[in-house]
């Protein structure tokens, strides 16, 4: 099902599903995350302290739903970005960790 329309929805929904447990690690993300020394403890905090979220417009959607990329903190006090897609299923807001980078 789609996810939220609107950038603020957006953050609010993939602060919510995070810090509920809502979420699934895609593959990309954790190749990603290897080879540019992050992990999904840098995802939670990045989402943790988000300064922008903005629509994601070339992430591949995985559930149907919307793609977006949340810019934050990672662990190392370091500005990263994240791409997730949020979407809506038989248990409520999700959200799939897409991919990780630097800020």
């Amino acid at each position: 099902m789609p996810g939220p329309t609107n950038a603020a929805d957006a953050l609010v929904w993939i602060k919510e599903a995070i810090t509920a447990g809502r979420y699934i690690v895609d593959a990309h993300f954790e190749k990603r995350a290897r080879t540019r020394s992050f992990s999904v403890n840098d995802a939670k905090k990045i989402i943790a302290t988000a300064t922008s979220c903005a629509e994601y417009v070339d992430a591949k959607r995985l559930a149907g739903g919307t793609s977006w990329r949340v810019t934050g903190t990672a662990l190392d006090g370091s500005t990263a970005k994240i791409g997730v897609e949020a979407y809506k299923d038989h248990l409520g807001k999700q959200i799939i960790l897409i991919t990780i980078m630097d800020g």
